[in-house]
């Protein structure tokens, strides 16, 4: 359940897009999430992605090499 309907954990976020936490922690890396935040709580460090989750998907495969002039 959200904290404060505000904010999400990471496995909330992997359940609701039915994907593992590493991947999660993958996309937020990659900035997918926009604003997320670490949390220090009684049991430790949690990362907290804004609710309801919103994801953008990057660019799959591998970078486009630049047009070169020849």
């Amino acid at each position: 359940m959200p904290i404060a309907g505000r904010w999400g954990t990471v496995s909330e976020a992997a359940e609701h897009f039915q994907v593992t936490r590493q991947a999660i922690h993958k996309s937020m890396k990659n900035g997918s999430f926009g604003d997320c935040k670490l949390v220090d709580m009684p049991r430790g460090k949690v990362w907290l992605i804004p609710y309801p989750f919103e994801r953008k998907l990057g660019q799959a495969g591998r970078p486009k090499i630049a047009q070169r002039e020849i």
